[in-house]
C-alpha cells in the first residue's frame, strides 16, 4: 500500500519489553547460556613479555589452540554446542584498549552465529572504561558507545537507557534480563576499585520490575560481585549497595545473577529470607590468574542452563564448565577444582537429609546404580551447588550405608548399597 511500510521492532519499550509471548502453560525447555567473562584481550605490543594476556586482538590465530578463543571454536564443533544467548559480564579488554574492544565485540557476535543464539547479553567491566583518561579528547565510555552493533545491545532505546540510567531490562521469549552497569561511577568520581549501583538506579529498577510483572526465567548480569566473595580474600571490593540490589531482585521472584571480575568461579545462594538469588561468579575466559587464585583456578568457559522446574516452577539449572590448557584447548576437568567442579547445579533449596533419604530409597538394595540413571529418578541431584552435593553424598555414606564411586575425573559415576561383610 502507498505510504505504508513494515517496521520490524524486537523491543517495544525502553525498560520492560517482551519479544515473544509465553507459550501457554506448556513446559519450556531450559534456557542455554554460553558465558565468557573477563577476556582481557589486548594487542600483543601491550604485553611484550607475554605474561599478562592470553587473547591477543592483533595476532594470527590459525592454530586450533593458539588462544582460548580459537580453541572455543573447536569445542563448539566437537561438542555440538548450541545456546540461546551469549553472555559476557564485562572486561572484554585489558586497560581499555579500543582496538581490543572492537575485536572482542565482533567475536562475541560471531559466536552468537556459531551457537545459533538469539542475542549477545553483555555489560561493562572496569577494564572496558577509560577511567584514567589514557586517550586524550575522549570521555571514558566513548569507545564502548562507538561499537557497532551498539553496545551493550543493538536496540537503540535499550542502549540509551543503559547509559542514561545504569541498566536496562528486557524480556526475550521466556527470559527476562536485567543488565547492570556496575562501573557507572568510574567516570564520575574516584571509584576505580569498586563497583556500585546507585540509590537512583535501585529506585528505578524496583519500579520497573514491579511494572513488568512475572517472567518465566529472570537473569541479572553485572560485572562486580554483589555480595561477599570470601574465598582467598578476594572479596574486599564488593559492589556498593550490592546486597540491596539482590534484595530488590528477590522481591520480584527467583533470579540467577551472573557476574565476573574475581576470576575465581563459584556458585552459591545469596543471603535472604525470601527466594534469595543464585549467584554465579564466572571464571576468567582468557585473563591472567594471579596470586593464591592461580593455585586453584584456570581460565574457564561456562555453559549454564536455567529452567522453571517441577510443579512449583522453581528456578533450577546446571552449569557445565571447561578449563583451557595451552596446546590442548578446552577440557572437562572433573573435580580438579573441588570448589567448582566441571559439572555443578543450582536451585535445590530443600533439606540435605530428605534428599539423601529419597536417593537411598531409589537405590534400594541395588549394589550398583549408574549416576546418570539416578539423575533420572532424582533430578534434584543435578540442581545442587558443589557444597550441597558433597553434603548429600556424605549423608548417603554415613546414614544410608551407600558407596559412591567416582570416575577418573573425580565426579560421581555410580552408587550402590554397601555389602555387609
Amino acid at each position: 500500500m502507498p505510504g505504508s511500510r513494515k517496521v520490524a521492532r524486537r523491543f517495544e519499550s525502553t525498560s520492560c519489553v517482551t519479544t515473544n509471548r509465553r507459550r501457554g502453560a506448556t513446559t519450556l525447555p531450559p534456557i542455554k547460556l554460553a558465558v565468557l567473562s573477563d577476556l582481557h584481550a589486548a594487542p600483543r605490543t601491550s604485553d611484550p613479555k607475554g605474561t599478562e594476556v592470553r587473547l591477543y586482538s592483533d595476532a594470527d590465530m590459525f592454530g586450533t589452540h593458539d588462544s582460548p578463543l580459537s580453541s572455543l571454536h573447536e569445542l563448539i564443533k566437537r561438542e555440538r554446542l548450541t545456546a540461546d544467548f551469549v553472555v559476557c559480564p564485562g572486561d572484554m579488554t585489558n586497560r581499555a584498549d579500543g582496538g581490543a574492544l572492537r575485536f572482542v565485540w565482533a567475536e562475541l557476535h560471531k559466536l552468537k552465529e556459531m551457537l545459533g543464539a538469539k542475542e549477545v547479553i553483555a555489560t561493562v567491566g572496569n577494564h572496558d572504561v577509560d577511567s584514567r583518561g589514557r586517550v586524550d579528547g575522549t570521555f571514558p565510555r566513548e569507545m564502548l558507545m562507538r561499537l557497532a552493533p551498539r553496545f551493550p545491545i543493538g536496540d537503540d532505546a535499550l542502549a540509551d537507557h543503559f547509559w542514561a540510567h545504569g541498566y536496562y531490562i528486557t524480556t526475550i521469549g521466556p527470559t527476562r534480563f536485567l543488565v547492570l552497569n556496575s562501573c557507572w561511577l568510574h567516570e564520575h568520581r574516584d571509584e576505580l576499585e569498586l563497583g556500585a549501583i546507585t540509590e537512583y538506579s535501585l529506585e528505578k529498577i524496583r519500579r520497573d520490575l514491579k511494572a513488568c510483572g512475572a517472567a518465566e526465567i529472570s537473569i541479572a548480569v553485572c560485572h562486580h560481585h554483589p555480595h561477599v566473595h570470601s574465598e582467598l580474600k578476594l572479596g574486599n571490593d564488593i559492589m556498593l549497595n550490592g546486597q540491596a540490589f539482590l534484595d530488590a531482585l528477590a522481591d520480584t521472584g527467583m533470579w540467577l545473577v551472573i557476574h565476573g571480575h574475581k576470576h575465581h568461579p563459584k556458585i552459591e545462594t545469596a543471603k535472604g529470607d525470601l527466594q534469595p538469588p543464585v549467584v554465579l561468579a564466572c571464571g576468567s575466559f582468557s585473563g591472567r590468574i594471579e596470586g593464591a587464585n592461580a593455585t586453584v583456578s584456570r581460565n574457564y568457559f561456562h555453559m549454564a542452563e536455567a529452567e522453571c522446574f517441577g510443579d512449583d516452577k522453581e528456578l533450577c539449572g546446571t552449569v557445565e564448565s571447561w578449563h583451557w590448557v595451552s596446546g590442548l584447548g578446552w577440557e572437562s576437568y572433573g573435580n580438579a577444582n573441588n570448589g567448582f567442579p566441571s559439572r555443578s547445579g543450582f536451585g535445590y533449596n530443600g533439606g540435605i537429609k530428605p534428599l539423601a533419604r529419597a536417593v537411598a530409597q531409589s537405590v534400594g538394595s541395588s549394589p550398583l546404580v549408574r549416576w546418570s540413571d539416578m539423575l533420572q529418578q532424582q533430578p534434584h541431584l543435578a540442581h545442587l551447588t558443589p557444597k550441597r552435593l558433597n553434603a548429600v553424598l556424605q549423608a548417603l555414606r554415613d546414614d544410608h550405608n551407600i558407596n559412591i564411586n567416582c570416575s577418573d575425573s573425580g565426579l560421581p559415576s555410580e552408587l550402590g548399597l554397601r555389602s555387609e561383610e
